[in-house]
């Protein structure tokens, strides 16, 4: 049987990403810093999606030319530099249909 590891994953929430948060998603900080990780971890990656919800991702991804790892999960849009969270935003509502892989 193969020894059991720990990763251990630093992800940098920036302060305009806890702004965001707030404003769109209503979450306190701690539950914001709960989610940011899991969507690092467990979104659906930009390259794993496609039609109309791909369209809207290159779109988003395209305003922040720093953005390298764009992650979906739930219902909404997580944009990283790297392991920093630069912004979010949930998807439009004719957009949600798509989320459930």
């Amino acid at each position: 049987m193969p020894k059991q590891q720990t990763i251990k994953i630093e992800i940098t929430i920036t302060e305009h990403s806890f702004i965001r948060a707030k404003q769109r998603l209503g979450l306190n900080e701690q539950a914001f810093k709960k989610m940011a990780v899991k969507a690092y971890i467990s979104g659906k990656a930009h390259d794993k999606v496609k039609g109309q919800l791909k369209d809207y991702i290159t779109e988003l991804y395209l305003r922040y030319k720093n953005a390298n790892n764009v992650k979906i999960y739930g219902e909404v849009v997580y944009i990283f530099c790297n392991n920093v969270l630069i912004t979010l935003y949930q998807l439009p509502n004719d957009l949600k249909k798509f989320t459930k892989f």
